[in-house]
C-alpha cells in the first residue's frame, strides 16, 4: 500500500525528532518482584522516554478504567532530552487474577502511544481453603476397614504448591507438584486422595500445603472406627466420642460430646474423668428409639496450657455393668502460641549474632522468617525444634549480620507463623552507633602493645633524669 503526502510527512517529522532526542523513544513497565495476597498494596513503575520535549501525558489503566497515578517524575539529561518515570499503588483483591494494568505514553513526536501491559496474576498470591472428606462416611467406619481420604485443596494462585500428608504428625506422603484444574475466576483447584486404616483409638491426619515460601496450610480430621459389641441386656450398639473441628488456646472451654445408641433399656449411665479426677460439668440424656435407647453425653472442659499430655476418659455403664470405655488426647484441640524474643551478642569484630527465640508452643508446626527493613531473606533455612518436658516445643533462629557494611539503622525482625493463626514477630533495632562501638572495640587490641612500650620508656627517661639531678645536688653538697 503507497503512503499518502500527509503520511510521509507526518513519518518524516517523526524521524527528525526522534533524530533530535538521540535515540528511539522506549517504555518499560515493572511490578512487584514478589507475590502479595489480596486486600494489599503494591506498585508498579513505569518509565519512557527519551523525548525532545515534555509535553507527554501518562495514563495508567487498570483493565478499561482509568487508575490515578500516585506519583510522577520528570527527569532531564545533559542533551536536553526529557523522560518521566509514574508510579502508581494498585491493591490487589481475589478477582484480579484475570486483571490487567496498563501504562500508555503519549507525546506529539509520537504516531501511535507507547504502552505496555502486566498482568496482575504475576504478582498475586491467592491463598487455598482446604477440607478433608472420607469415602465411606465417618459415621460408618468399621474397624480396621480401609478408609480413602481426600483433601479438597480449592481456589489457590499461583499452580505450584507442595502437598504433604501426616498422620499423627508424621509425615506419611508428599506431593511436589500435584495435578491441578483450572477454574473459571483464573483460580486452581486439585483433590488429592490418600488410603488410611481405621481404628478404635482413633488416628490424627492432616493436609498441609505450601506455596513458595507463604506459611503453610491444613486441614486436619480424627478417624475413628465404631466399635460393635454383644452384651448381657443389649442389643449390638455404636458410639462416637468427638471434640470441636479447631484447636483453641489455654483459657477456653471446649465440649466433648460422647453419643452412642443400641441399648435395649434405659438404664445407663456415663462418667468422665481427665487423667483419673472425674469431671463433674457434664450433662447426659437418655432417649427412646424404636425398640432400644440412645445415649448422648457431654462435658465441657478448660483448656490449660499443660494438656499436651492429658487424657479424658468417658466411661459408660448399662445396668452398672461397664460396657464402653473411650478415651481422647486433648493435644488434638490444644493450641499454645509461642512467645517471641529476639536478643543479640557480638560474635566477632565485624559480625553481631541475633537470635531468635521461639518458646513454649504447641503443636510443633511453625514457620519462620527473617526480614530486614520488611523485605525477606530468601532461602533461610527452617531450625529444628526441641520438645520441653511438658510436651510443648522451643526452637532459635540464629542470624549474622555483617557489621562492616553498615550504612544506615537496619531492623532485624523475627516473624513466626503457627499453623493459621496470624503473624507472632519481635524486633531488634541496629544502628551505626553499634558498628562505631565495635569499630573501637576492634582498634584498641592491636595499638595496646604500642601504649605499653611508649610508657616504659617515658618512665625509663623520667628515672634517667631523676638520677641525674640527685647525682649533681650530691656532689655539689660534698664540695
Amino acid at each position: 500500500m503507497t503512503a499518502t503526502p500527509g503520511q510521509a510527512l507526518s513519518a518524516l517529522l517523526l524521524t527528525l525528532l526522534l533524530g533530535l532526542t538521540g535515540g528511539q523513544p522506549s517504555i518499560s513497565l515493572v511490578g512487584p518482584t514478589r507475590r502479595t495476597t489480596p486486600e494489599n498494596s503494591v506498585p508498579f513503575n513505569c518509565t519512557a522516554g527519551p523525548f525532545s520535549s515534555s509535553d507527554f501525558n501518562v495514563t495508567w489503566m487498570k483493565d478499561r478504567d482509568e487508575h490515578p497515578a500516585s506519583a510522577q517524575r520528570l527527569v532531564t539529561d545533559n542533551k536536553g532530552n526529557y523522560s518521566v518515570t509514574s508510579k502508581v499503588w494498585v491493591t490487589l483483591s481475589r478477582q484480579d487474577i484475570l486483571s490487567v494494568m496498563t501504562c500508555e505514553v503519549t507525546h506529539r513526536a509520537l504516531a501511535e502511544p507507547l504502552r505496555r501491559s502486566m498482568n496482575l496474576s504475576r504478582v498475586l498470591q491467592v491463598v487455598p481453603t482446604l477440607k478433608i472428606t472420607t469415602k465411606p462416611s465417618a459415621m460408618q467406619i468399621r474397624v480396621h476397614q480401609r478408609v480413602n481420604l481426600t483433601c479438597h485443596v480449592s481456589h489457590f494462585h499461583p499452580p505450584h504448591l507442595h502437598l504433604t500428608w501426616m498422620e499423627n504428625r508424621h509425615k506419611v506422603q508428599t506431593v511436589e507438584s500435584p495435578q491441578v484444574t483450572r477454574n473459571p475466576d483464573g483460580t486452581y483447584s486439585l483433590q488429592h486422595t490418600w488410603q488410611a486404616e481405621a481404628t478404635l483409638d482413633g488416628r490424627e491426619f492432616a493436609c498441609w500445603v505450601v506455596q513458595d515460601e507463604q506459611p503453610p496450610v491444613q486441614a486436619n480430621i480424627t478417624l475413628r472406627a465404631q466399635a460393635s459389641r454383644l452384651g448381657k441386656g443389649m442389643s449390638s450398639y455404636s458410639s462416637a466420642l468427638q471434640g470441636p473441628f479447631q484447636r483453641s488456646e489455654p483459657g477456653t472451654n471446649i465440649q466433648l460430646t460422647f453419643t452412642s445408641s443400641g441399648f435395649s433399656t434405659g438404664q445407663v449411665t456415663v462418667t468422665w474423668l481427665k487423667n483419673s479426677h472425674q469431671l463433674l460439668k457434664s450433662q447426659t440424656s437418655v432417649h427412646p428409639r424404636g425398640d432400644t435407647y440412645n445415649v448422648t453425653s457431654s462435658v465441657v472442659i478448660l483448656l490449660q496450657a499443660d494438656d499436651v499430655h492429658s487424657l479424658v476418659h468417658c466411661q459408660v455403664k448399662h445396668m452398672s455393668i461397664l460396657v464402653s470405655q473411650k478415651t481422647i488426647r486433648l493435644e488434638q484441640y490444644l493450641r499454645v502460641p509461642p512467645t517471641v524474643t529476639v536478643s543479640q551478642s557480638s560474635h566477632s569484630l565485624d559480625v553481631v549474632a541475633v537470635t531468635c527465640h521461639v518458646q513454649r508452643f504447641y503443636p510443633q508446626n511453625v514457620h519462620l522468617s527473617w526480614l530486614e527493613n520488611c523485605h525477606t531473606f530468601k532461602g533461610a533455612v527452617q531450625p529444628s525444634s526441641k520438645q520441653n518436658s511438658d510436651g510443648t516445643y522451643t526452637l532459635e533462629s540464629l542470624h549474622l549480620v555483617n557489621a562492616s557494611v553498615w550504612e544506615s539503622e537496619r531492623v532485624l525482625t523475627c516473624k513466626v507463623q503457627h499453623e493459621t493463626q496470624r503473624p507472632i514477630q519481635a524486633s531488634l533495632i541496629l544502628s551505626t552507633a553499634v558498628q562505631d562501638t565495635y569499630k573501637s572495640l576492634g582498634s584498641t587490641g592491636p595499638e595496646m602493645p604500642a601504649l605499653i612500650l611508649m610508657a616504659f620508656l617515658l618512665g625509663f627517661k623520667v628515672v634517667l633524669v631523676i638520677s641525674f639531678i640527685a647525682t649533681y645536688f650530691h656532689r655539689w653538697w660534698n664540695l
